[in-house]
């Protein structure tokens, strides 16, 4: 735990030490579960993401997902997310997301371990069958490390992006880097706060952004 700790708190020295531009940002989010079985549920959620030293809403969310448990351990995800992202015009334009991932999990002594791979492809309007539109294709790797202490669960995790099916090679594009908690009020409310330091790489002038990130969950 302690040398995770020390790799997460390397990378996010580093990545400050980088940064040619860097950007205060809010990220608060508002989900809901329904559980219809131990395996299977569905989910909504809606993010709204402050950028510009929080002085402006660049990106609102809406994200739609499908869950199966196939055991207590793992766990694949099919999620829909559309999205309207203020860009250099201020012009606010669409963009549609398809995504799957897998999330094995596994204990480490006291602490829980999730291992998550998630492929997601992303174009900038709704349809996902106009082809003259350019797609991005992103493979995601994380890890996340948590340790439960009564209500309180706090947690680390560190976060890849590495873009596939590109001309120039990009062997990341992205890094993500947080340390939060997750506070359970009972079983169907809890809440997650937590800092995120987000750096992009293979850029002409690379953004390192610096989020706090507030969330509501309510499961049923």
């Amino acid at each position: 735990m302690i040398k995770f700790i020390a790799i997460i708190l390397f990378l996010c020295f580093s990545l400050f030490g980088l940064s040619q531009d860097r950007d205060a940002g809010l990220w608060a989010d508002i989900s809901i579960e329904k559980r219809f079985t131990q395996s299977f549920s569905i989910g909504y959620s809606n993010s709204e993401r402050f950028n510009e030293n929080i002085s402006e809403l660049g990106n609102f969310i809406n994200e739609l997902s499908i869950k199966y448990r196939f055991s207590k351990k793992s766990k694949l995800a099919v999620s829909y997310r559309y999205s309207l992202k203020k860009e250099l015009n201020n012009m606010y334009e669409p963009r549609s997301r398809f995504s799957m991932d897998f999330t094995q999990e596994f204990e480490l002594g006291d602490i829980d371990v999730d291992i998550r791979l998630k492929y997601q492809t992303q174009k900038q309007n709704v349809e996902f069958y106009d082809y003259d539109s350019d797609s991005k294709n992103t493979l995601r790797s994380r890890i996340k490390l948590s340790y439960k202490i009564k209500k309180f669960k706090p947690y680390l995790f560190a976060e890849s992006f590495h873009p596939v099916w590109y001309e120039d090679y990009q062997p990341m594009s992205k890094l993500r880097a947080s340390v939060g908690v997750d506070y359970e009020f009972n079983n169907n409310n809890s809440v997650d706060v937590a800092y995120m330091i987000q750096r992009e790489f293979f850029e002409c002038n690379p953004v390192t952004d610096f989020v706090f990130k507030f969330g509501y969950k309510y499961s049923f």
